[in-house]
């Protein structure tokens, strides 16, 4: 059966490494990984909160989110370029991708400074968060989840999630992709040990990955009508691509919701 607390714990581990790593050489799958495991940590903890008699967490927890949530924002801008630097080999005979590329890998320079402050700010505040919060799960970790606990954890997490939300509008798809990939890490708890939570863990990560192209370009197409003139033959390209991810977006959503 799933052992939330260890898994926690691995986490906690790998969020360490990352923010090492980020600090030292901060390429594409670190800065992805650490943004990521953000993510990870804050979606065990909601089902630990959840499931667990552990009065401290919510408070403990508090002062980590807000400083992982800093981090994440700084990796996600890192990871965005990135992202889109390999997006754009597809591009590279059409006119203006060079010069595109050249924007964004000066734009990286920077946004792995900003990473890298905000790792150096607030990792002694994470590293005694983690300390404090691996010492009060403690009492909890021999204790197991069913994969249909966690299933049920994650359906009900993802169902108030999503709930308002409107498939037609961008930042509404947006928050869907969001609310699946939270869900996604609930279920992934299990992963090893339940058949049913690893096949919830991979359908959400199907409408994740689906939504998550379509938000990719959709983000580069900004990047490049900011950068590029109107005619650019590339911005034309980019557009079409987004146009089509996004109706793939939502109608993967869509069904997965049942609206």
């Amino acid at each position: 059966m799933p052992q939330p607390v260890l898994t926690f714990l691995r986490y906690s581990l790998l969020l360490k490494a990352k923010m090492a790593e980020c600090l030292d050489d901060p390429k594409p799958k670190a800065v992805h990984q650490l943004r990521s495991n953000t993510r990870r940590i804050e979606a065990t903890l909601e089902f630990l909160v959840a499931t667990a008699d552990l009065p401290s967490v919510p408070k403990k927890s508090k002062e980590l989110r807000r400083s992982l949530r800093k981090i994440r924002r700084a990796a996600g801008k890192v990871r965005d370029i990135d992202v889109h630097r390999n997006l754009l080999v597809a591009y590279k005979t059409i006119a203006d991708a060079a010069h595109m590329d050249k924007f964004l890998n000066t734009a990286r320079k920077t946004k792995v400074r900003k990473l890298q402050r905000h790792i150096l700010e607030d990792r002694e505040d994470i590293l005694r968060a983690l300390d404090q919060l691996e010492t009060a799960i403690a009492s909890v970790a021999d204790v197991n989840q069913s994969g249909g606990n966690l299933i049920q954890a994650a359906q009900s997490w993802l169902a108030t999630a999503v709930r308002g939300l409107n498939l037609e509008h961008d930042d509404d798809l947006h928050s869907i992709r969001k609310a699946c990939k939270t869900a996604r890490y609930i279920a992934e708890i299990g992963g090893q040990t339940s058949k049913a939570a690893a096949k919830l863990a991979a359908r959400l990560n199907d409408v994740q990955q689906t939504t998550g192209a379509w938000h990719d370009y959709l983000l580069l197409l900004d990047k490049a009508n900011a950068v590029l003139q109107n005619d650019s033959p590339l911005i034309e390209k980019i557009q079409t691509e987004a146009g089509r991810l996004r109706l793939q977006a939502e109608s993967k959503a869509k069904r997965f919701l049942g609206t």
